[in-house]
């Protein structure tokens, strides 16, 4: 009986492990009743024990899956998610001329390949955590009726203020004349640009291009700049082959124009007073053509691209118990990710400030 007993102990003490590390998602589809796995269940990476609300690969998987079409930073300086969980990272900052200089690659019958060295400076950096978190009291929750929803609603708003940050941060690098070499950056007077008499965006941006020592083969600017570029006299002329001024050019259009690859479109608005009843909206893109030259093999040390993101493991979701909030406590809801921007080819790319006439 006694034998019985301990066993019976030891099966229980079993489960109840299972039971702590394993995700209620995991557990119901093994048929675990949803009220066993509401009390032990550790939900998502790092949540807390036995939250009311539900944080489990479903509530994840929205972070992690989450984009905002609006948003423009990962194209323009995509994310490489290193392995490990190493915060500190390294980068290859190119210099000029090794990327484009051909080596000879013929091999004799029976000699070695020519080797190659790529010059540039190693680098070391840490990426930095950006999330935000929502606190949700008892006396809230208690009042839920789908709680899985309201997680999923609450998640996918916070990464998505998590993510427009980003768009701000990605903005004011590609924006910063420090970031391209020297001669690849222009800031025009407000009599200049776009709309004064006798200057031709076509040949300005052909002529821009062909001054990085790679050719850009994506450009990039706000919604402002993207409107009156598709309808100037001089696009219109160049695409439709008429002087009559009428029409409106398409993005491919515009790409094959220019032979790039492709052209992107900032719309993002952020409120600098960071109040909220007190807006003050801006466009984080401002009134700007940038363009940027992208191997479609590169990486953060391989390869070469203008600039590039080091993200340090998938986003963060996660729930935990708060028994300060409030009278009777409450649950916090948090939402981010380990990234660092980083510039590493200043040569691959070019800005041109203030492309339209102001005055």
């Amino acid at each position: 009986m006694k034998k019985m007993t301990k066993i019976a102990f030891v099966l229980i003490c079993l489960a109840c492990t299972v039971c702590a590390f394993a995700s209620a998602d995991t557990l119901t589809a093994c048929g675990v009743p949803q009220i066993v796995c509401d009390f032990f269940c550790a939900g998502g990476a790092g949540a807390s024990f036995a939250t009311i609300l539900p944080c489990g690969e479903q509530q994840t998987g929205l972070v992690v899956a989450y984009k905002n079409e609006e948003l423009i930073a990962d194209q323009v300086m995509p994310v490489q998610e290193l392995e490990g969980k190493e915060l500190t990272f390294k980068y290859f900052e190119r210099t000029k001329g090794d990327a484009f200089t051909v080596p000879d690659t013929r091999v004799g019958r029976m000699s070695e390949p020519n080797m190659i060295h790529l010059s540039g400076v190693d680098k070391s950096d840490i990426v930095e955590p950006h999330g935000l978190e929502d606190p949700i009291p008892f006396e809230d929750i208690n009042q839920i009726q789908n709680k899985e929803r309201f997680v999923n609603t609450h998640f996918q708003y916070l990464i998505n203020l998590v993510l427009l940050g980003r768009e701000k941060r990605v903005a004011d690098i590609v924006q910063n004349t420090s970031n391209y070499g020297d001669g690849l950056s222009h800031t025009y007077d407000a009599n200049q640009g776009m709309g004064a008499s006798g200057f031709n965006i076509v040949d300005t941006i052909l002529e821009w291009l062909d001054k990085p020592l790679a050719r850009p083969n994506k450009i990039g600017m706000n919604y402002t700049v993207y409107t009156k570029l598709r309808t100037d006299p001089n696009v219109i002329k160049a695409i439709f082959h008429n002087d009559s001024g009428s029409g409106i050019a398409t993005k491919q259009q515009l790409c094959d124009l220019f032979e790039v690859k492709n052209i992107i479109v900032g719309a993002a608005r952020v409120n600098t007073t960071k109040n909220a009843k007190n807006l003050n909206l801006e466009r984080c893109w401002g009134n700007h053509i940038w363009a940027h030259y992208e191997e479609k093999l590169s990486t953060l040390t391989e390869g070469l691209a203008w600039g590039m993101t080091a993200q340090v493991g998938p986003r963060y979701a996660d729930i935990i118990e708060d028994k300060k909030m409030g009278l009777q406590g409450g649950e916090i809801l948090k939402a981010g990710f380990y990234q660092k921007e980083v510039v590493l080819g200043k040569d691959a790319g070019f800005l041109l400030k203030n492309v339209i006439k102001t005055a």
